[in-house]
């Protein structure tokens, strides 16, 4: 059934070629003809005897004259519908062609010899701002930043007749802020190695480089960071030395002078208690100093969570501050990690939370499962920090606090570092602060898990 159809379409197709090749000299033929008979006709009935083989001589000489100058007309007309048709598809062709090009999302620009804009697609004026009749006839270059470096690496390139390229460079924009532009180009050559023009495309990768300059900007800061806690170790390392041993040796000796001024007790007590406190902070001071071995081992965080709550109730307590937590002992929950390491670094938040809280409050421990992750999260109620502050709080010797050490949230760094995990910070002046920890969950419990459901 179809292949009928296609058939007599293809047939009418052929007809009307047929009819439009020979269309005029048949109407004329036909028209020269009647009008011979028509005379000869009133020739015959005016009593006038026909020569008839010179009329049929002269009818045929006619009818091949009007053939012959009639095939140049129909010739002529068909050229004119040929023509009519080609402009007509060459106008469905641009018309397409410039739909495609007005909704690409990157420019599409040409060139001529002298580096004059020829063309520019709709992208162009969502990307720069500028309309496109105003921008063709200019200059390609006064569009950039930088030009100079562009224009020596398009004249480069030109030097060495090397016909596609790419570069990187940023557009200024009709309001004044730059985008950056990834462009590809082709260069076109005469066959004496003139330049001819050029075509090409630029790609808004303005969200990529902002996105690589942030990570540059981390990495710098990672660096720093980095940097500050080899210097801090260093320092450790020199004080431990140099202050810890003659340390021993002050306070052995001022044991012995309390036995001898007992009635000095409150003044020894007040020594001591400072040598106790320098002696913490060179404690504190060790943990960056040297590595730490870690005994990695399966851990039950609650568990673990509720020793150190156990721990720190009596502080809380006497600070007037209520440790809330949703969880259970008994919840499932099970980490890779050392205790010991753990243990410190809840005991060093909650304490900081503890301390933020000076006129009492309630302090949230809770956890939650996201993913592969556990999630614990410590929330106070505390005056809050600015976000000048949360910038700073992993910073060796950095405290918020008249007699902090600014060493514990570095400490809570290190270990969270060495366990794969990682810590963010959400804080509002006057309503409190809270830390997230993300810790990996157990791999082998994970699969006990699977294996009994």
């Amino acid at each position: 059934m179809e292949n009928g159809t296609i058939d007599k379409e293809s047939q009418g197709g052929r007809w009307n070629h047929l009819n439009k090749t020979y269309q005029v000299r048949i109407v004329l033929s036909v028209l020269a003809f009647i009008l011979i008979l028509s005379w000869d006709f009133f020739y015959y009935l005016g009593g006038y005897q026909i020569n008839w083989p010179l009329d049929l001589a002269f009818t045929v000489l006619v009818l091949t004259g009007i053939w012959v100058v009639s095939g140049y007309v129909d010739r002529l007309n068909l050229f004119v519908s040929d023509l009519n048709t080609r402009e007509k598809e060459a106008h469905e062709l641009t018309e397409r062609l410039n739909r495609i090009t007005d909704n690409l999302q990157e420019i599409v620009f040409e060139t001529n010899e002298k580096g004059e804009i020829i063309f520019l697609n709709q992208a162009w004026t969502q990307m720069t701002g500028y309309e496109i009749d105003e921008c063709l006839g200019t200059m390609y270059n006064q569009y950039f930043d930088q030009e100079e470096r562009v224009v020596q690496h398009l004249l480069s390139v030109i030097k060495e007749h090397k016909d596609a390229g790419r570069v990187e460079l940023q557009l200024l924009h009709k309001e004044g802020k730059k985008v950056w532009g990834d462009v590809h180009y082709k260069l076109y050559f005469d066959e004496h190695h003139q330049f001819t023009g050029g075509i090409g495309t630029v790609a808004d990768i303005t969200k990529q480089k902002q996105a690589k300059l942030e990570l540059e900007r981390s990495n710098q800061q990672l660096q720093m960071q980095a940097q500050k806690l080899a210097v801090a170790g260093q320092i450790a390392a020199g004080i431990a030395h140099e202050v810890r041993n003659p340390l021993t040796s002050v306070n052995g000796f001022l044991q012995l002078m309390k036995t001898q001024y007992p009635e000095r007790t409150d003044y020894f007590d007040i020594i001591f208690s400072e040598i106790k406190r320098i002696d913490f902070v060179l404690s504190e001071l060790l943990v960056l100093a040297k590595p730490q071995s870690v005994h990695f081992q399966e851990v039950q965080l609650h568990e673990l969570l509720e020793q150190v709550i156990t721990l720190l109730k009596t502080n809380a307590v006497l600070s007037n501050i209520d440790l809330k937590q949703p969880f259970k002992r008994q919840d499932a929950g099970a980490i890779l990690a050392d205790a010991n390491q753990m243990k410190q670094l809840f005991i060093n938040l909650i304490k900081n939370a503890i301390e933020a809280m000076p006129e009492g409050g309630s302090i949230y421990i809770s956890t939650e499962k996201v993913l592969n992750e556990w999630k614990i999260t410590i929330q106070d109620e505390g005056k809050g920090m600015s976000e000048k502050d949360i910038q700073k709080i992993y910073d060796p010797f950095f405290s918020t606090k008249k007699e902090g050490t600014g060493l514990g949230l570095t400490i809570c760094a290190t270990i969270l570092k060495d366990h794969h995990g990682t810590m963010d910070v959400s804080s509002e002046l006057g309503k409190g602060t809270a830390f997230h920890i993300y810790l990996p969950v157990c791999q082998k419990s994970r699969q006990q898990q699977v294996e009994r459901t």
